[in-house]
């Protein structure tokens, strides 16, 4: 965490602790067959989005992270924009595209360059290649079956564990 700030890298965990809650809660509603409209979507990739945001402000030290977490975080708005208007489904290919492989290319090279460390290094590769895999085979029209659902919670856990991680670090420095 050499050039990120402690303040931005808290603020990031938040965001994505709220994000992954709000996915959470999105599927639960799902299965609980209670229609929010795409409000509950929109929040969650919001969220996400904000994160990606803060995550890039504070990345001073390396342009190409900057630019790859930029990328994610429009491709995450645009994706929470899909949720509640109606887009053309070019908009939101490029979109997943943009969030998949921004967050990856990001993620990877803030913890090549030190600016994210340990555990929630780790756990926030591991998550943003999670998001990449559904998001990817959304846009190739791949079906998940019964693996979908696990992998939908698998990524909303990920994001609460990496913002807990984010906020963990902050807390013991």
């Amino acid at each position: 965490m050499a050039a990120l700030s402690r303040s931005r890298r808290s603020t990031t965990g938040i965001a994505f602790i709220v994000g992954g809650a709000l996915m959470l809660l999105g599927i639960v509603l799902g299965y609980a067959a209670v229609n929010v409209g795409g409000l509950i979507t929109f929040l969650a990739n919001a969220a996400v989005a904000v994160g990606f945001v803060i995550l890039a402000l504070g990345s001073v030290a390396n342009r190409v992270a900057q630019i790859a977490l930029f990328i994610a975080a429009a491709g995450w708005a645009l994706m929470a924009l899909g949720a509640v208007v109606a887009m053309p489904g070019g908009i939101w290919t490029l979109a997943a595209v943009a969030a998949a492989i921004g967050g990856v290319v990001g993620a990877v090279v803030l913890y090549r360059g030190k600016e994210i460390t340990d555990r929630s290094a780790i756990v926030f590769i591991v998550t943003t290649a999670l998001a990449a895999l559904i998001l990817l085979a959304a846009v190739a029209a791949v079906s998940l079956g019964a693996l979908a659902i696990v992998l939908a919670v698998a990524l909303a856990a990920g994001f609460i564990i990496t913002g807990l991680l984010f906020r963990e670090v902050i807390a013991n420095r």
